[in-house]
């Protein structure tokens, strides 16, 4: 993707996530110490930069503002965490919908591949969603997601399904995504 079309990209995920009347991807805590701004600049410049970390982001954010205050990535993990998911990825399938528009991707056949992705998890094998994975790093516990992405000229992950709950009825999982 070139550097004008990114460019274009983050313009467009900055003003749809900015717009608290339409989709905003977290609610702050009225307590906030820090705007949805400071907040989603940090969330940007971690999915735009090489390290993809929150942690990095807000560091790098730093060192280029220190006359600014910036948020440390924990603060970012309060707020979000502070969230429902069913929230969060409903303002973040309406985000979607809001760019493919944006950009007339419709009507436009795309190619979408679809990846499982296991999180390990270390707690309690018996908490809601946790089921047994391949061992990884100490654990055979996790949490199981599906993602479905367009690529191509234009990348964006279309949707993230929690596939825990689905006990291998994977045709679930085709009706979800066709949706």
């Amino acid at each position: 993707m070139d550097f004008l079309k990114c460019n274009c990209l983050l313009a467009i995920a900055l003003k749809i996530l900015s717009n608290n009347n339409k989709a905003s991807i977290i609610n702050l805590p009225k307590s906030a110490i820090y705007s949805l701004q400071d907040t989603l600049n940090i969330i940007l410049h971690s999915a735009t930069s090489t390290t993809n970390s929150l942690e990095s982001a807000s560091n790098d954010l730093k060192q280029k503002n220190p006359d600014k205050k910036i948020p440390s990535s924990d603060t970012i993990n309060n707020y979000i965490n502070l969230n429902n998911i069913e929230y969060i990825l409903s303002a973040f399938r309406k985000i979607n919908s809001n760019i493919i528009y944006m950009l007339n991707l419709q009507k436009i056949t795309h190619d979408a591949p679809i990846d499982f992705h296991d999180i390990p998890y270390y707690g309690d094998k018996n908490t809601p969603g946790v089921r047994g994975i391949k061992p990884k790093n100490g654990t055979s516990w996790g949490y199981l997601f599906c993602t479905i992405d367009m690529i191509g000229s234009t990348k964006l992950t279309l949707d993230v399904i929690d596939i825990n709950g689905l006990v291998k009825n994977y045709g679930v999982l085709i009706e979800l995504l066709l949706k």
